[in-house]
């Protein structure tokens, strides 16, 4: 679908639904910085926002920007009766959020590194010497799953069915807003699965995740000290499990297929890895993980020379500001030696990523160890397939050969 302007030229389109869009959006994403950067889509009824200042800007001001009516273009407009944290703005986010962020700072990831580390040559040695393997479903999908389910406390063999959730509950057919029955269903699922896991903890606590998550105490809204019910448990311990699965797997299957395009950079990693910790940002930056973020517009608001009214479904596109040449020389070129200052991709402000060091962490850990036994690869791009969401967007699939 396209849309016409008023002097006969096609307009710019972008729509988070559209298959061939979200497989490579970044025409329409450069078209709507250049030429529509309050972006309105008639179809659906959402704004967009595209230029790097602007999603800064509106990640920062949550009065403005709020995500207590939802957080992703489809579900947004009603205050959920039981809201994740991700879903409130400050002061109450900030109140849940103090729960769990002493067990996500840097420190407590980097006590992590060496688990990862071994997670990951068990994934990668058995493929050395073999010719190829799919990157995704045989490691970048397995290792974030493998990594939070611990740390929460669930068994192993638990670990691929709450991925499968995950999947499900996120995918989104073309054309259609909102899950599908078999999101639905599998939502309902996790819920049981994670609402018995509470209860088991209540009866027995063990040094894991979720048995830390119900004893923590904070202040809540109405000045009570208190521990999360088991329905503000459950909704935590639902967010951490599928934002710490989807985001990361979708960027490492960004490094099979940016480092296939682009191996002159991969060598420059061979060569020096003192630069991975730099390439992993300019990774977030080059392919968002999480290109779209949804807000909810609290009062009347202009930009651009346009009225954004109160009411007004917004996405920022967080993948579009990684690619706007007014905050970033050469954009569209992927350079592990760019000076980066830094990027909205793990979000800013109140709702910045809480996971985002162990998303580091398992980011720059993933491409050493790959690195180290495989120097070079190609990519069998007609094999490839992205998932198809409207808030992650990465390779489902990826076959490399070596």
């Amino acid at each position: 679908m396209t849309q016409t302007s008023d002097n006969g030229r096609t307009a710019p389109y972008w729509d988070p639904y559209d298959h061939a869009i979200r497989k490579s959006p970044y025409d329409a994403w450069r078209r709507l910085r250049d030429e529509a950067p309050v972006y309105r889509n008639e179809r659906y009824g959402f704004y967009a926002l595209s230029r790097f200042d602007d999603v800064l800007a509106a990640s920062i001001d949550h009065a403005t920007f709020s995500s207590a009516y939802g957080i992703t273009l489809d579900n947004i407009g009603t205050k959920p009766e039981h809201p994740i944290m991700i879903m409130m703005d400050p002061p109450d986010h900030d109140l849940l959020r103090k729960v769990v962020s002493a067990l996500f700072t840097p420190r407590a990831m980097l006590r992590l590194e060496e688990r990862v580390r071994e997670l990951c040559r068990g994934y990668l040695d058995p493929f050395v010497g073999s010719g190829g393997f799919d990157y995704v479903r045989d490691f970048g999908m397995r290792l974030p799953v493998m990594v939070i389910s611990s740390l929460l406390g669930f068994p192993e063999e638990d670990h691929d069915q709450l991925r499968e959730w995950s999947d499900a509950l996120l995918h989104r057919e073309e054309g259609r807003e909102g899950p599908t029955d078999e999101g639905v269903e599998a939502q309902k699922q996790a819920w049981g699965y994670y609402w018995d896991a509470i209860q088991a903890r209540r009866k027995d606590p063990r040094d894991d995740m979720v048995s830390h998550i119900l004893a923590a105490e904070y202040d809540a809204p109405d000045g009570e000290r208190r521990t999360l019910t088991d329905v503000e448990a459950m909704a935590m311990i639902s967010l951490i499990s599928a934002a710490g699965n989807e985001t990361v797997a979708r960027h490492l299957g960004w490094v099979a297929v940016v480092y296939a395009t682009w191996p002159g950079e991969r060598r420059k990693l061979v060569e020096n890895p003192s630069l991975v910790p730099n390439a992993v940002e300019e990774l977030l930056r080059f392919e968002a993980p999480s290109p779209t973020q949804g807000r909810y517009v609290m009062r009347d608001v202009e930009m651009h020379g346009t009225v954004i009214p109160a009411g007004a479904t917004m996405a920022l596109l967080t993948g579009s500001a990684g690619r706007d040449e007014r905050h970033y020389p050469d954009p569209d070129r992927f350079d592990v030696e760019r000076k980066l200052d830094r990027h909205v991709t793990l979000g800013y402000g109140a709702h910045y990523c809480l996971g985002a060091a162990l998303a580091r962490l398992e980011g720059r850990v993933a491409l050493e160890e790959t690195l180290k036994r495989f120097p070079e690869w190609d990519v069998d791009r007609e094999r490839v397939m992205l998932v198809e969401t409207n808030t992650v967007r990465g390779p489902a699939t990826c076959p490399i050969r070596f």
